[in-house]
Protein backbone atom coordinates (compact mmCIF):
# COMPACT_ATOMS: atom_id res chain seq x y z
CA UNK A 1 0.00 0.00 0.00
CA UNK A 2 1.31 3.11 -1.16
CA UNK A 3 2.50 5.96 1.63
CA UNK A 4 0.02 8.24 0.36
CA UNK A 5 -3.10 5.81 0.40
CA UNK A 6 -1.93 5.16 3.90
CA UNK A 7 -2.46 8.57 4.69
CA UNK A 8 -5.59 9.04 3.37
CA UNK A 9 -7.45 6.02 5.05
CA UNK A 10 -5.91 7.73 8.46
CA UNK A 11 -7.16 10.79 7.60
CA UNK A 12 -10.51 10.12 6.61
CA UNK A 13 -11.97 9.08 10.09
CA UNK A 14 -10.12 12.72 11.86
CA UNK A 15 -11.97 14.47 8.70
CA UNK A 16 -15.06 12.85 9.69
CA UNK A 17 -14.68 13.48 13.16
CA UNK A 18 -13.92 17.27 12.58
CA UNK A 19 -17.45 17.83 10.49
CA UNK A 20 -19.01 15.78 12.76
CA UNK A 21 -18.07 17.94 15.67
CA UNK A 22 -18.66 21.35 13.86
CA UNK A 23 -22.27 20.44 12.47
CA UNK A 24 -22.83 19.63 16.61
CA UNK A 25 -21.57 22.76 17.44
CA UNK A 26 -23.40 24.60 14.74
CA UNK A 27 -26.43 23.38 15.76
CA UNK A 28 -26.11 23.56 19.33
CA UNK A 29 -27.54 26.35 21.41
CA UNK A 30 -24.87 29.15 21.52
CA UNK A 31 -24.69 31.19 24.89
CA UNK A 32 -24.66 35.22 25.53
CA UNK A 33 -22.15 36.22 28.80
CA UNK A 34 -23.54 39.29 30.98
CA UNK A 35 -21.52 40.69 33.17
CA UNK A 36 -21.39 44.00 35.33
CA UNK A 37 -18.47 46.22 37.14
CA UNK A 38 -17.50 43.12 39.66
CA UNK A 39 -17.80 40.68 37.33
CA UNK A 40 -21.08 38.93 38.50
CA UNK A 41 -22.74 37.06 35.64
CA UNK A 42 -25.65 35.93 34.29
CA UNK A 43 -25.78 33.92 30.71
CA UNK A 44 -28.49 33.82 28.04
CA UNK A 45 -29.37 30.95 25.75
CA UNK A 46 -29.26 31.31 21.62
CA UNK A 47 -31.24 29.16 19.85
CA UNK A 48 -29.86 26.63 17.24
CA UNK A 49 -28.98 27.42 13.63
CA UNK A 50 -32.28 26.31 11.61
CA UNK A 51 -34.49 26.83 14.49
CA UNK A 52 -36.23 29.93 13.31
CA UNK A 53 -37.02 31.30 16.41
CA UNK A 54 -36.85 34.36 18.15
CA UNK A 55 -36.49 35.15 21.89
CA UNK A 56 -36.17 38.64 23.67
CA UNK A 57 -34.53 39.29 27.03
CA UNK A 58 -35.54 42.16 28.46
CA UNK A 59 -34.27 43.08 31.75
CA UNK A 60 -36.58 45.98 33.18
CA UNK A 61 -39.13 43.57 33.58
CA UNK A 62 -40.01 42.02 36.96
CA UNK A 63 -38.88 38.47 37.31
CA UNK A 64 -36.73 38.50 34.50
CA UNK A 65 -33.23 37.28 33.22
CA UNK A 66 -29.99 39.54 34.57
CA UNK A 67 -32.29 41.72 36.82
CA UNK A 68 -29.92 42.12 39.55
CA UNK A 69 -26.74 42.23 37.26
CA UNK A 70 -25.86 46.25 35.89
CA UNK A 71 -25.08 45.18 32.30
CA UNK A 72 -21.44 46.29 31.71
CA UNK A 73 -19.86 43.64 29.37
CA UNK A 74 -21.20 41.20 27.02
CA UNK A 75 -19.01 38.08 25.43
CA UNK A 76 -20.36 35.37 22.78
CA UNK A 77 -19.91 31.88 23.27
CA UNK A 78 -20.72 29.34 20.56
CA UNK A 79 -22.80 31.12 18.69
CA UNK A 80 -24.76 30.16 15.48
CA UNK A 81 -24.64 31.14 11.99
CA UNK A 82 -26.99 33.69 10.54
CA UNK A 83 -28.27 35.15 14.27
CA UNK A 84 -29.31 38.40 14.00
CA UNK A 85 -28.87 40.76 17.51
CA UNK A 86 -30.51 43.27 18.58
CA UNK A 87 -29.00 45.50 21.53
CA UNK A 88 -30.79 48.16 22.61
CA UNK A 89 -31.73 50.81 25.81
CA UNK A 90 -35.37 51.09 24.48
CA UNK A 91 -37.98 49.02 26.73
CA UNK A 92 -39.36 46.28 24.98
CA UNK A 93 -36.65 46.49 22.00
CA UNK A 94 -38.01 49.33 21.04
CA UNK A 95 -35.53 51.11 18.96
CA UNK A 96 -36.99 54.38 18.86
CA UNK A 97 -37.58 54.91 22.28
CA UNK A 98 -34.34 54.19 22.94
CA UNK A 99 -31.12 56.45 22.80
CA UNK A 100 -28.69 53.40 21.43
CA UNK A 101 -29.10 50.35 19.12
CA UNK A 102 -26.98 48.09 17.15
CA UNK A 103 -28.18 45.10 15.20
CA UNK A 104 -25.17 42.54 15.15
CA UNK A 105 -25.06 39.30 12.85
CA UNK A 106 -22.85 36.53 12.95
CA UNK A 107 -21.35 35.28 10.02
CA UNK A 108 -19.75 31.93 11.04
CA UNK A 109 -21.01 28.74 11.97
CA UNK A 110 -19.23 28.70 14.89
CA UNK A 111 -18.49 32.22 16.67
CA UNK A 112 -17.26 33.38 19.96
CA UNK A 113 -15.58 36.56 21.02
CA UNK A 114 -14.18 37.64 24.25
CA UNK A 115 -15.70 40.39 26.19
CA UNK A 116 -16.78 43.74 25.29
CA UNK A 117 -17.97 46.71 26.93
CA UNK A 118 -21.41 47.62 25.64
CA UNK A 119 -20.38 51.65 25.20
CA UNK A 120 -17.17 50.17 22.98
CA UNK A 121 -19.63 47.83 20.77
CA UNK A 122 -21.69 50.32 20.07
CA UNK A 123 -18.56 52.34 18.81
CA UNK A 124 -18.22 50.44 15.98
CA UNK A 125 -19.16 51.50 12.11
CA UNK A 126 -22.03 50.11 10.68
CA UNK A 127 -20.42 47.46 7.85
CA UNK A 128 -17.87 46.66 9.95
CA UNK A 129 -16.21 43.21 11.58
CA UNK A 130 -15.83 43.60 15.22
CA UNK A 131 -14.45 40.30 15.80
CA UNK A 132 -14.16 37.11 13.58
CA UNK A 133 -17.87 35.58 12.61
CA UNK A 134 -19.32 38.82 14.20
CA UNK A 135 -20.07 41.82 12.33
CA UNK A 136 -21.75 44.87 12.89
CA UNK A 137 -24.56 45.41 10.81
CA UNK A 138 -26.03 49.09 11.71
CA UNK A 139 -26.23 51.25 14.80
CA UNK A 140 -27.81 54.49 16.21
CA UNK A 141 -26.84 56.88 19.10
CA UNK A 142 -28.24 59.66 20.39
CA UNK A 143 -25.53 62.49 21.72
CA UNK A 144 -26.40 62.06 25.12
CA UNK A 145 -26.11 58.37 24.92
CA UNK A 146 -24.40 56.31 27.15
CA UNK A 147 -24.62 52.89 26.46
CA UNK A 148 -22.92 51.45 29.84
CA UNK A 149 -25.23 49.84 32.43
CA UNK A 150 -28.30 51.06 30.47
CA UNK A 151 -29.00 48.27 28.13
CA UNK A 152 -32.92 47.40 28.35
CA UNK A 153 -33.59 44.58 25.84
CA UNK A 154 -31.29 41.85 24.06
CA UNK A 155 -33.23 40.41 20.79
CA UNK A 156 -32.36 37.32 18.86
CA UNK A 157 -33.49 36.07 15.85
CA UNK A 158 -31.97 32.41 14.18
CA UNK A 159 -32.18 31.63 10.30
CA UNK A 160 -35.09 28.85 10.23
CA UNK A 161 -34.04 26.14 7.47
CA UNK A 162 -37.58 25.88 6.21
CA UNK A 163 -40.20 28.67 5.44
CA UNK A 164 -42.26 29.44 8.23
CA UNK A 165 -45.68 29.66 7.99
CA UNK A 166 -47.83 32.06 9.77
CA UNK A 167 -51.57 31.16 11.80
CA UNK A 168 -54.59 32.76 10.92
CA UNK A 169 -57.50 33.60 13.22
CA UNK A 170 -60.85 31.89 12.70
CA UNK A 171 -63.46 32.74 15.14
CA UNK A 172 -63.88 35.56 17.57
CA UNK A 173 -65.39 35.76 21.02
CA UNK A 174 -66.44 39.29 23.01
CA UNK A 175 -67.23 38.93 26.41
CA UNK A 176 -69.16 42.19 27.86
CA UNK A 177 -69.52 43.93 30.97
CA UNK A 178 -67.20 41.86 32.97
CA UNK A 179 -66.55 43.47 36.55
CA UNK A 180 -63.45 45.02 36.35
CA UNK A 181 -62.23 42.67 39.65
CA UNK A 182 -63.49 39.95 37.98
CA UNK A 183 -60.90 36.90 37.20
CA UNK A 184 -61.09 36.38 34.05
CA UNK A 185 -60.09 33.91 31.43
CA UNK A 186 -60.94 33.31 27.20
CA UNK A 187 -62.75 30.00 26.25
CA UNK A 188 -61.61 26.78 25.67
CA UNK A 189 -58.37 27.06 23.71
CA UNK A 190 -58.94 30.74 22.84
CA UNK A 191 -56.57 33.43 23.04
CA UNK A 192 -56.55 37.45 24.29
CA UNK A 193 -56.88 39.45 21.45
CA UNK A 194 -58.64 42.76 23.22
CA UNK A 195 -59.62 44.72 25.93
CA UNK A 196 -61.87 47.53 26.61
CA UNK A 197 -62.38 49.47 30.14
CA UNK A 198 -64.85 51.86 30.62
CA UNK A 199 -65.41 52.79 34.07
CA UNK A 200 -65.36 49.82 36.64
CA UNK A 201 -66.54 46.80 33.52
CA UNK A 202 -64.66 45.43 31.11
CA UNK A 203 -65.06 43.79 27.47
CA UNK A 204 -62.61 41.17 26.61
CA UNK A 205 -61.97 39.49 22.83
CA UNK A 206 -60.24 36.41 22.68
CA UNK A 207 -60.22 34.50 19.56
CA UNK A 208 -59.09 30.73 18.59
CA UNK A 209 -56.42 30.20 15.22
CA UNK A 210 -55.84 27.58 13.18
CA UNK A 211 -52.76 26.78 11.10
CA UNK A 212 -53.24 25.03 7.65
CA UNK A 213 -56.76 24.18 8.75
CA UNK A 214 -55.93 22.54 11.70
CA UNK A 215 -57.42 24.18 14.85
CA UNK A 216 -54.73 25.09 17.34
CA UNK A 217 -55.23 24.12 21.29
CA UNK A 218 -53.69 26.23 24.50
CA UNK A 219 -51.67 24.05 26.50
CA UNK A 220 -49.71 24.63 29.62
CA UNK A 221 -51.86 26.96 31.11
CA UNK A 222 -50.25 29.30 34.60
CA UNK A 223 -50.67 32.10 36.14
CA UNK A 224 -48.01 34.80 36.99
CA UNK A 225 -47.35 36.49 40.50
CA UNK A 226 -48.40 39.58 41.45
CA UNK A 227 -47.89 42.38 39.41
CA UNK A 228 -47.40 45.98 41.57
CA UNK A 229 -48.91 47.98 39.06
CA UNK A 230 -48.39 51.56 40.35
CA UNK A 231 -44.44 50.53 40.74
CA UNK A 232 -44.48 51.59 36.79
CA UNK A 233 -43.22 47.81 35.93
CA UNK A 234 -45.02 45.74 32.97
CA UNK A 235 -45.73 42.36 31.83
CA UNK A 236 -44.67 40.02 29.75
CA UNK A 237 -46.17 36.38 29.20
CA UNK A 238 -42.89 33.99 29.06
CA UNK A 239 -41.36 33.29 26.00
CA UNK A 240 -43.62 30.96 24.06
CA UNK A 241 -47.01 31.79 25.57
CA UNK A 242 -50.02 33.61 24.70
CA UNK A 243 -52.07 35.96 27.39
CA UNK A 244 -55.08 33.98 27.99
CA UNK A 245 -56.65 35.69 31.66
CA UNK A 246 -56.08 38.43 33.89
CA UNK A 247 -57.70 38.95 37.27
CA UNK A 248 -56.98 42.29 39.46
CA UNK A 249 -57.11 41.62 43.24
CA UNK A 250 -60.47 43.54 44.76
CA UNK A 251 -58.23 43.68 48.29
CA UNK A 252 -54.54 44.52 47.07
CA UNK A 253 -55.65 47.20 44.32
CA UNK A 254 -53.51 47.62 42.04
CA UNK A 255 -51.92 44.15 42.41
CA UNK A 256 -52.89 41.94 39.00
CA UNK A 257 -51.95 38.71 37.79
CA UNK A 258 -52.22 37.21 34.25
CA UNK A 259 -53.08 33.73 32.71
CA UNK A 260 -50.29 32.87 29.81
CA UNK A 261 -50.47 29.30 27.71
CA UNK A 262 -48.52 27.93 24.69
CA UNK A 263 -49.87 27.84 21.40
CA UNK A 264 -50.06 24.09 20.12
CA UNK A 265 -50.44 22.13 16.82
CA UNK A 266 -50.68 18.83 18.15
CA UNK A 267 -47.95 17.93 19.99
CA UNK A 268 -45.94 21.11 18.47
CA UNK A 269 -45.77 24.54 20.27
CA UNK A 270 -45.76 27.26 18.06
CA UNK A 271 -42.95 29.42 18.16
CA UNK A 272 -44.38 33.07 19.12
CA UNK A 273 -42.68 36.36 17.91
CA UNK A 274 -43.45 39.08 20.07
CA UNK A 275 -44.12 42.85 17.96
CA UNK A 276 -41.27 45.50 19.01
CA UNK A 277 -42.75 48.05 21.08
CA UNK A 278 -45.59 48.62 22.92
CA UNK A 279 -48.97 50.23 21.93
CA UNK A 280 -49.62 54.49 22.26
CA UNK A 281 -50.45 54.98 26.28
CA UNK A 282 -54.56 55.02 26.47
CA UNK A 283 -55.97 56.35 30.13
CA UNK A 284 -57.33 52.80 31.68
CA UNK A 285 -60.53 53.86 32.28
CA UNK A 286 -61.31 54.73 28.83
CA UNK A 287 -59.28 52.62 27.35
CA UNK A 288 -59.79 50.17 24.20
CA UNK A 289 -57.29 48.21 22.27
CA UNK A 290 -57.55 45.62 19.95
CA UNK A 291 -54.14 43.40 18.74
CA UNK A 292 -54.30 43.50 14.37
CA UNK A 293 -55.27 40.68 12.89
CA UNK A 294 -53.65 37.53 12.99
CA UNK A 295 -51.90 38.42 16.18
CA UNK A 296 -52.78 38.66 19.86
CA UNK A 297 -51.94 40.08 23.39
CA UNK A 298 -48.47 38.91 25.44
CA UNK A 299 -47.77 41.92 27.31
CA UNK A 300 -49.74 44.61 29.35
CA UNK A 301 -47.90 47.79 30.73
CA UNK A 302 -49.99 50.12 33.39
CA UNK A 303 -48.61 52.95 35.66
CA UNK A 304 -50.96 53.69 38.73
CA UNK A 305 -54.87 53.19 39.52
CA UNK A 306 -57.71 53.25 37.26
CA UNK A 307 -56.44 56.74 35.55
CA UNK A 308 -52.90 55.83 34.52
CA UNK A 309 -51.72 54.88 31.17
CA UNK A 310 -52.02 52.13 29.69
CA UNK A 311 -50.24 50.37 26.40
CA UNK A 312 -50.19 46.60 25.21
CA UNK A 313 -47.77 43.94 23.63
CA UNK A 314 -48.68 41.82 20.67
CA UNK A 315 -47.61 39.19 18.71
CA UNK A 316 -47.99 36.44 15.81
CA UNK A 317 -47.50 32.66 15.85
CA UNK A 318 -45.72 30.91 13.70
Amino acid sequence: MSSALRLSIIALPLLLASLHQAVQAATQNGTILIRDKDNAQCSLTVPGEGSGEQVNYEFNSPNTWCKDIKRRTIQFDNLPSSVNILITDGIGCNTEDGKFSMELRTTRRVTSTPAFEFEDLVSYEDNTIIAPGLMMVKKRKTQDSDARDSTACIRLITSSRTPLRPTNQYSVNVTENVDYFTKFTCGLHEVMQGRKVEGEVQDYTCARFQLDSATLTVTDISWSDMITENDGVYFMCPPGKVMVGRHQSLFTYQRTTYACGALTNGVNNLKIRWFDGWSAPQDENESDFTCPENSFLVGRFHDGGSVGPTRYRCATAL
